[in-house]
């Protein structure tokens, strides 16, 4: 077994295996692409264009909250850990291995989520939720981020 396999999994976090709009969606929006960096970038885009950040839902967020990816998608909308459990079910559901991960931002002052995603034999840093809040005000962007603008706490 090939360890970043293990990041392809269903788990209690990004259960891709209990969405199935997500899943077909992923595969449609990756079917005509040659590369796992093409069904990154299909992906990637397909979050940042169409999940909203859900101010209201961060300030009465319960200590136990787990995302669902099925109700980000349908919804539009989410929390930075919704927006990077959705990015890794879709990735995780057409095999490319993909880490929700937690902790600390450089240009985010609260606690925080993102997604390191195995391409090429490396794991790349993407940040849909800064990224879509940046595309949303006009601002430049680039899809893979420094490893040392984030400090990870927790990784799934």
């Amino acid at each position: 077994l090939v360890p970043e396999k293990i990041f392809a999994n269903s788990v209690q976090n990004i259960s891709w295996e209990e969405a199935p709009q997500v899943v077909t969606k992923a595969q449609e929006l990756t079917r005509k692409a040659s590369s796992d960096r093409d069904k990154l970038e299909l992906i990637y885009n397909f979050v940042i264009d169409n999940i909203k950040y859900d101010y209201k839902k961060a300030e009465g967020l319960p200590p136990d909250y787990l995302p669902h990816p099925e109700e980000t998608y349908v919804s539009g909308k989410g929390i930075c850990y919704d927006y990077a459990s959705l990015c890794a079910a879709m990735l995780r559901s057409i095999g490319i291995p993909a880490k929700l991960v937690m902790g600390k931002a450089e240009k985010i002052p609260d606690y925080h989520a993102w997604n390191e995603v195995y391409i090429d034999g490396e794991w790349l840093v993407i940040d849909t939720t800064f990224d879509a809040k940046l595309k949303e005000v006009d601002k430049s962007y680039d899809m893979i981020k420094e490893r040392q603008a984030y400090q990870a706490t927790r990784v799934y």
